[in-house]
């Protein structure tokens, strides 16, 4: 009883997470110590709910996946660099596997990933989702990203 009721005076003496996930920059992630970084990972995970395979990971995993997003992606936000990561890792396997919504979810992703294509940024999400979904059951052993680009 004594060490619930210790963890649960722990918890609440800890400071909220002040800074926005959604608009947190890669500079500001980057200049966190550990605990800021540990802290951030966990207000990230909290609002990526609707991801199943981020609701799956450990906060200290999110917490890496966030610090090398940001190391390859060091330019805008957080949440940027981790979709535009995850983008270029998703296998078309990953994807075909994916429901209806979660694939309606990732053309947000992929825009950010080919923000440099002015062809892919204008497209509407649904049509995004089934170029993508056209392009890997071409390529199934593809990556979204280089299946897109074949």
């Amino acid at each position: 009883m004594k060490l619930i009721l210790a963890a649960t005076l722990a918890l609440l003496a800890a400071p909220a997470f002040a800074q926005d996930p959604a608009t947190m920059t890669c500079k500001d992630y980057s200049a966190m110590d550990a605990t800021g970084m540990a802290a951030a990972g966990t207000a990230m995970k909290s609002t990526m709910t609707g991801d199943a395979k981020m609701s799956a990971m450990a906060d200290a995993d999110v917490t890496k996946m966030a610090s090398d997003a940001c190391a390859a992606n060091p330019d805008g936000s957080v949440m940027d660099a981790m979709h535009t990561s995850a983008m270029m890792t998703m296998t078309c396997k990953d994807m075909m596997a994916m429901d209806d919504t979660a694939k309606a979810g990732s053309a947000a992703s992929m825009k950010m990933a080919m923000k440099a294509d002015t062809k892919i940024s204008a497209m509407a999400d649904a049509d995004l989702t089934k170029k993508a979904a056209d392009a890997c059951k071409a390529h199934p052993e593809s990556t979204v990203m280089d299946a897109m680009t074949m």
